[in-house]
């Protein structure tokens, strides 16, 4: 499974899933990803998902839009997604994640820092667990 996270201007993450083989995005209701941003064609561009036996690869296309879509700040007509690419359409930015199914086994944690209404994440850490060999 894989996602989008898309960033808002005060810097929060909105998860959006790519679980379709392919999923558009624009300004248009009718695309699977709706912007409210008037630098986005209607439609935009679009994300695929191509399976083979050796390796699930995700390709974003620009849909000859005006303003182009880019991946780590230079213009793409195809390209090849890799984990952590960033994504810009129009004023809108995404971080694309490949993930692994064993990284959904951990889980974030919310810390507090003594700066107020400053907060960061970490991992937790699976605890071992110590197994008694009876002879």
């Amino acid at each position: 499974m894989a996602l989008l996270i898309q960033y808002t201007e005060n810097g929060a993450g909105i998860k959006l899933t790519l679980d379709k083989q392919r999923t558009t995005i624009g300004r248009d209701a009718g695309n699977d990803i709706c912007l409210d941003d008037e630098l986005a064609s209607k439609e935009h561009a679009a994300i695929e998902i191509i399976a083979s036996e050796k390796e699930i690869k995700f390709l974003i296309q620009d849909l000859n839009s005006t303003n182009h879509t880019f991946v780590n700040d230079s213009p793409v007509d195809l390209h090849k997604l890799k984990d952590g690419d960033l994504i810009r359409i129009g004023m809108s930015d995404f971080r694309f994640i490949s993930q692994e199914p064993d990284s959904l086994d951990e889980t974030a944690q919310l810390y507090k820092t003594w700066i107020p209404g400053v907060f960061y994440t970490g991992k937790k850490e699976k605890k071992a667990t110590k197994k008694s060999s009876k002879k």
